[in-house]
């Protein structure tokens, strides 16, 4: 589904580009320059944000028929399924499941309530970002007109330490993220072996 979107929202977004780019003066024959126009790429970026998300939706939908309650709850026993025994789903997420009875059949609505701020923080995070570089950055793109030498420079700038930013997260955020959950894995062992010893001991001084 991922794919078919983004199929499609790249050609709609080139046809939307060279659309737009044919309407300034020279048409394709100048194909560098009006191609590159703002409301050139202001069009593409749009077109293809906009068809990309729809042909996503539509095919998830059309392919995933999920019309009660007993289909979701069939969707979610295919996951289940192929649960891997030695690493099973319940210990991958043993700190959001806690609350969760042990032994108790875990089923979507389980998940969709452990997991309903994740996914909020989801939705939240994707039409931000969204709206960040369909509406805000092309705005204050178009509101510059022409730039200047330096209003460019400072423009370049700015992305560049956007780029710098984004990439920080990517990179380093993950590992400290996987170091960190480690750390507390090896510290819970840790106080678990010394609760077991103490209580081999107190046993011990209980026989004796």
């Amino acid at each position: 589904m991922c794919f078919a979107g983004s199929i499609f929202g790249l050609i709609s977004s080139i046809a939307a580009l060279l659309g737009v780019g044919s309407t300034y003066e020279g048409g394709l024959s100048d194909f560098y320059t009006n191609t590159s126009q703002s409301y050139s790429l202001l069009a593409g970026m749009t077109v293809g944000f906009a068809v990309g998300g729809i042909v996503s939706i539509g095919v998830s939908l059309k392919t995933h028929k999920i019309t009660s309650e007993d289909d979701t709850e069939r969707e979610w026993a295919k996951t289940m399924n192929i649960d891997n025994p030695i690493n099973p789903f319940r210990a991958i997420y043993e700190e959001e499941l806690a609350e969760v009875e042990v032994g108790s059949i875990i089923t979507a609505k389980t998940m969709d309530k452990v997991f309903r701020k994740a996914r909020q923080y989801a939705i939240v995070g994707g039409v931000g970002s969204l709206v960040v570089f369909v509406v805000v950055i092309p705005a204050v793109a178009l509101s510059f007109g022409v730039l200047e030498k330096d209003q460019f420079s400072n423009w370049m700038q700015f992305f560049q330490y956007y780029c710098f930013f984004c990439t920080a997260i990517v990179v380093v955020f993950p590992p400290f993220e996987e170091g960190y959950q480690i750390f507390k894995r090896c510290k819970k062992n840790k106080q678990s072996a010394e609760m077991d010893e103490k209580e081999t001991q107190l046993n011990m001084s209980v026989k004796l």
